[in-house]
């Protein structure tokens, strides 16, 4: 928890006073993504206010998305969120480093392995068909932020698995080295709760909210990717930005 210092004015509104102070701390890195602010009891303590106007500050902030209010533990600093394209496809690599954090990858499981009927269905192959299987766990400055879970039509992929898929974008591999240009992408977005064994790998509590999102990708006709995404919600944003007069059916 930091040590919060707070000068409160006579004259003016007191519980907008904590709400500015807080703000310029965060502003200027005083107070950090995911630092720990004081109890509401013990701030209007130290500044000799009653805790009901900490509350109102707290939960004007909480309201601009600035902090967090977590019951049991306390409120903290919101963490940035990032912006994902949802009408693009884009680099996880080259967008974090855009944004002047450090990825990096933790391939946690890569085979090939027999297609199941919901594959099968989804790359439009045999149930049984070899199908290439890639888990990998995506993390930036040290904190995971998305779960990544692939199947690759082995027939046109088999080159992926002698690439370091640490390191290297599928998609560009796919592209770059087997030539298998990106030309069709249909996806879904949901809400769900995190499993327990996602909520391990992402560092949230079971049953917290993430964004779940599938994704087949085509090169011509053929489907050469079904991946599903588990994303931290508290960490990530979709954004769409399209020309409404495109596809319209007008009035």
């Amino acid at each position: 928890m930091v040590d919060l210092r707070i000068k409160i004015e006579r004259g003016k509104v007191a519980y907008r006073q904590i709400e500015e102070a807080i703000v310029q701390a965060i502003r200027e890195g005083n107070l950090k993504e995911g630092d720990r602010l004081p109890s509401e009891t013990t701030l209007a303590e130290d500044l000799k206010l009653s805790r009901m106007t900490v509350n109102k500050a707290f939960t004007l902030l909480s309201q601009r998305g600035l902090i967090t209010r977590v019951r049991g533990r306390g409120s903290f600093v919101t963490p940035r969120k990032l912006n994902q394209g949802f009408f693009r496809v884009t680099s996880f690599n080259r967008s974090i480093a855009e944004m002047g954090m450090v990825p990096s990858t933790e391939v946690l499981e890569s085979r090939v392995e027999p297609a199941s009927g919901e594959v099968a269905k989804a790359l439009g192959i045999e149930k049984g068909a070899p199908v290439i299987f890639v888990k990998r766990l995506r993390v930036a400055d040290g904190v995971p932020l998305m779960l990544e879970t692939r199947y690759l039509n082995e027939a046109h992929c088999r080159p992926v698995l002698k690439e370091d898929l640490s390191t290297g974008s599928i998609h560009d591999i796919l592209i770059k080295k087997l030539n298998l240009p990106l030309t069709r992408v249909k996806q879904t977005l949901e809400v769900k709760r995190a499993s327990k064994k996602e909520a391990e790998l992402l560092g949230v509590r079971e049953g917290d909210c993430c964004f779940y999102m599938v994704r087949t990708t085509y090169t011509g006709e053929t489907p050469m990717t079904w991946v599903h995404y588990v994303y931290r919600s508290d960490r990530y944003r979709f954004e769409a930005d399209f020309n409404p007069m495109e596809d319209s059916l007008g009035e």
